[in-house]
């Protein structure tokens, strides 16, 4: 492969950028992500010209006449790739991957129906490339349940390590690197495949079921030349394919009396022409065919004239409700009425459409109305016909009357479907984008129509709908795709101060770097030390240094004149690698929570709308406040207030409108049977504990607020934010009430337990550390004090003071508690330690009055995996964590009350017996209905 001579080094600097963005992205990078660094690198301000400056055989031009969109990808050739200084040695391995695959479909033995699959793995270790990670296989497909109330299992943290801390040799970095940019590069070439995927924290890691007659010409494909010349001869003829197409399309025959008569002469259509009128009155309105045929196959072209503006005028007149005629009827229609006609809402059109119907109709309907002959008479049937075409296109511009047009109230956009919320639309109507492109319509019913836009690029479009002669307005819509990476931490603030005291007299030479954290739904802030910089904005990899340099104890303010707090007791230095966003924050889509609403008439249910977020790199949700919902049948259920409240038996429809996109509920009123399991809130994230108060339900979200479900009007809101108690504190874990409402909240990776007092509406709070030995696992509230079960199942009763005397011990190691005013029930699982086949829970039942000896409830049942327990009248409710059901014991038996949850958690009972299930897996509360 030779050199290419052709390109001048600000060329080849360019593709070496676009080239170097690639494999720092993995993916071809943005046109925003090229602008910015052509500008600050290279020092091009204009790069869009730049870029369009690059020849065809470098660069792939974008689709649209005027350039590169903001979210355009940009895409290098094959050649283009070969000009980069380290191109050359990634399209060897390319051409390698080629011939490998070749061999891998010839050589494979299995049945014609059995698709052939090229697998990164078998090709790295084909070429000897390690990709694997260094104490085992990767794995396109990795899952893991977390429990709710395993304390020993944290989300990582500067003072921890974690497995994706470990350390990745160079050498696999290197290799890993190669093998995503095959995935990448293959793009380029004629697909030989029928299908790819790929892990998208993993791109190294991906899969193509490859398609054997359009993998054939590659047996004589061979080296980096011959893909090159391969490449770009099916590029050359797929372009003279399309050309030819377009020119059968647009070309046509000439019509010779029209190239022989002489300039400035009318041309009649030939006599051979049969039904020539018929085909050139297609092109009218049917409503001005009617009006005006016979008169025009009368040759009375002013009489045909006459009709169709007099039938616009009457479509005027119904449309506007008056009697008027002439200029007093399109002054009152256009701007005297309360809601006038409008095709747009700028006042300029309003006034322009006033002047085109006024003169429209004073000319060609009133010049004719009062005389035996017009002062601008029609001599000729293309003169009539095309005075009678502007008639048409002044109906078809009031079929654009913004109240009677088919509108776009709203989108959703997910997996290729632009889903629109349409109102005075049929099941003909079409959706079309940016004016000129047709649509493929999915499905339709009243209110919403479904269109295919799975070949559209991403970015900001407009829409509108069209069913027959009515023309809606445009609708921006933004085709965003969703990076679909939920775990991400984000820079907040750099250059922190670290210090190695409480009192800041020691400045520690290392800084530190705020991050914005979210990790498995859970958001909060970490501060970590680092050597590097880094951008306010970016993304950052989690990583500790390869030095391996540690940093003892310190201490940061979380703001400028914030007092000093423990951050950590022990840190790795930080260098993770940083990304940029690819674009600005953008709204993706809204969604009601929950989506289905299962009510009995008179339930009072909170609801809320969440908008889902994206900037090209990350994705988050966000509350949306005073969303606007709008209930298809009051009569059924209705919202106000956030919340939705059931008033009769029947099923009805939610929808809310925010930003052009939309979102849907459904409601269904009726009388559902008892334990029926209820979606009360979804959208949370993972929900770790609930306890019932006298005023409505307490949530804890493994955050650091604390929210409250409202027993007197069923909203749901915030109710306190509690402070970490130590620099290990990850978070709220499990939340018991007292009888007045005192709570009482373990701590992720701390051992004390926080109580938040009622009567101040817990905004004051108090620390209980528990003065003895062991980490608390479950704790219930026994008058003042706390009854505690620790790790190694001794229960103690712990003042608030933290004085603790033992109460009782009990087999396993405790996961949850309950208890009235006699007894204590404590749910245990297998002690740690080698399995023995008889590893199963075991519920201990305690008399407050006498705690020894305890009996083991679940001693003749083989269960395991249950992790919540609540009292429910004389039955007790278990929660199987691993199986997703709610089991009731009673009189020594079990039987299952209902199934399908995500990992269901701590439970609690309200004052009605209602049921509340934390849903940990799936961050959601639902209901069993009494």
């Amino acid at each position: 492969m030779t050199q290419e001579a052709g390109l001048d080094a600000g060329t080849r600097e360019l593709l070496q950028a676009v080239y170097a963005l690639m494999k720092q992205r993995g993916d071809w990078p943005t046109f925003t992500a090229v602008d910015l660094w052509a500008d600050r690198e290279l020092g091009i301000e204009d790069a869009q010209a730049a870029l369009l400056s690059v020849p065809e055989a470098y660069l792939f031009r974008p689709w649209q006449s005027h350039g590169f969109s903001s979210n355009d990808a940009v895409r290098l050739t094959l050649r283009g790739v070969a000009a980069c200084d380290d191109g050359a040695e990634d399209l060897r391995l390319l051409a390698r991957f080629a011939a490998w695959t070749v061999d891998l479909e010839r050589n494979d033995t299995s049945p014609a129906e059995t698709p052939v699959v090229a697998e990164s793995q078998a090709f790295a270790t084909d070429e000897g490339l390690h990709i694997d990670e260094p104490d085992g296989p990767n794995e396109l497909s990795i899952t893991g349940t977390p429990t709710a109330s395993d304390s020993s299992v944290h989300a990582p943290s500067a003072a921890s390590s974690d497995a994706s801390d470990r350390d990745v040799p160079a050498d696999v970095e290197v290799a890993r690197g190669k093998v995503a940019r095959i995935r990448v590069l293959a793009d380029l070439l004629p697909g030989f495949w029928t299908s790819s995927g790929w892990v998208t924290e993993k791109p190294w890691l991906w899969r193509l079921t490859l398609d054997r007659p359009r993998l054939r010409p590659y047996r004589h494909v061979h080296g980096v030349d011959g893909l090159l010349r391969y490449a770009e001869t099916v590029e050359r003829e797929r372009a003279a394919a399309a050309s030819a197409l377009i020119h059968g399309l647009t070309d046509t025959p000439s019509v010779t009396a029209s190239a022989e008569a002489p300039r400035g002469t009318e041309v009649r259509l030939a006599p051979s022409q049969d039904h020539s009128l018929d085909v050139l009155l297609t092109l009218l309105r049917e409503e001005i065919v009617d009006s005006c045929q016979a008169p025009l196959r009368a040759d009375l072209y002013d009489e045909a004239i006459f009709a169709a503006f007099r039938r616009l005028e009457d479509e005027v007149q119904q449309r506007s409700g008056s009697s008027a005629i002439g200029d007093v009827l399109i002054k009152a229609a256009f701007k005297e009425k309360t809601n006038p006609i409008r095709i747009s809402d700028r006042d300029g059109d309003m006034d322009r459409m006033l002047q085109l119907f006024a003169g429209a109709i004073g000319l060609f309907k009133g010049d004719r109305s009062h005389k035996d002959r017009p002062s601008l008479p029609c001599v000729s049937r293309r003169e009539c016909l095309r005075i009678l075409v502007h008639a048409s296109s002044l109906l078809d511009l009031l079929d654009r009357d913004i109240e009677r047009a088919p509108t776009v109230r709203g989108y959703q956009y997910g997996q290729g479907d632009l889903t629109l919320w349409v109102d005075r639309a049929g099941s003909q109507v079409r959706a079309w984008l940016d004016e000129t492109v047709p649509l493929t319509t999915r499905s339709f019913r009243p209110g919403t129509l479904v269109a295919d836009v799975s070949a559209v690029s991403p970015g900001e479009h407009r829409v509108h709908l069209v069913d027959g002669t009515r023309h809606g307005p445009a609708h921006t819509v933004w085709l965003v795709r969703d990076p679909r990476r939920s775990t991400w931490r984000r820079i907040v603030d750099v250059d922190v101060p670290l210090y190695g005291d409480a009192l800041g007299q020691q400045l520690l030479e290392v800084s530190g770097v705020r991050l914005e954290v979210l990790e498995a739904g859970v958001a909060s802030q970490r501060v970590v030390p680092t050597r590097e910089t880094y951008q306010v904005g970016h993304y950052v990899e989690w990583r500790s240094s390869r030095s391996r340099e540690q940093v003892g104890p310190a201490w940061a303010r979380n703001h400028v004149n914030g007092p000093l707090r423990p951050v950590w007791d022990g840190s790795s230095v930080f260098d993770g690698q940083p990304s940029a966003p690819v674009h600005d924050e953008r709204l993706m889509r809204i969604s009601i929570e929950p989506g289905i609403l299962r009510l009995r008439r008179g339930d009072t249910v909170p609801l809320r709308v969440l908008g889902h977020y994206t900037d090209g790199t990350a994705t988050w949700t966000a509350l949306i406040n005073g969303p606007q919902v709008e209930t298809a049948d009051e009569k059924i259920a209705f919202f106000q207030n956030n919340v939705v409240r059931a008033k009769d038996p029947g099923v009805t429809v939610l929808r809310c409108q925010h930003n052009g996109c939309y979102a849907e509920a459904r409601v269904d009123v009726a009388a559902h049977p008892r334990w029926t399991a209820t979606e009360l809130l979804t959208g949370l994230p993972p929900v770790s504990g609930i306890a019932w108060t006298p005023r409505g339900l307490v949530v804890s979200t493994r955050g650091r607020n604390i929210w409250r479900l409202d027993a007197k009007d069923g909203a749901f809101r915030m109710i306190s934010a509690v402070p970490p108690v130590s620099p290990n504190d990850q978070g709220t874990d499990t939340v018991t009430a007292r009888a007045d409402g005192e709570l009482a909240i373990r701590v992720v990776g701390d051992r004390r337990i926080l109580v938040l007092r009622h009567a101040d509406g817990y905004q004051s709070s108090e620390v209980v550390a528990p003065d003895a030995e062991g980490v608390p696992m479950a704790v219930a509230w026994n008058h003042d004090t706390l009854l505690t079960a620790m790790d190694d199942g001794a229960v103690y009763r712990v003042e608030m003071d933290g004085t603790a005397h033992e109460f009782t011990r009990v087999q396993g190691t405790p996961i949850a508690m309950a208890s009235n005013a006699d007894s204590l029930w404590i749910l245990c699982a297998p002690s740690p330690g080698p399995a023995t086949g008889q590893d199963y829970n075991k519920l201990w039942s305690i008399p407050l009055s006498d705690p020894n000896p305890a009996s083991d409830l679940l001693h003749d049942h083989t269960l395991a995996g249950l992790n919540g327990i609540t009292l429910a009248g004389s039955s007790i409710l278990l929660g199987d964590f691993n199986g997703g059901r709610i089991l009731s014991l009673h009189n020594n038996k079990i039987r299952e009350v209902t199934a399908g949850l995500t990992n269901p958690g701590q439970l609690a009972t309200s004052a009605t017996n209602d049921i509340y299930i934390a849903e940990f897996g799936a961050g959601a509360i639902r209901r069993l209905l009494p």
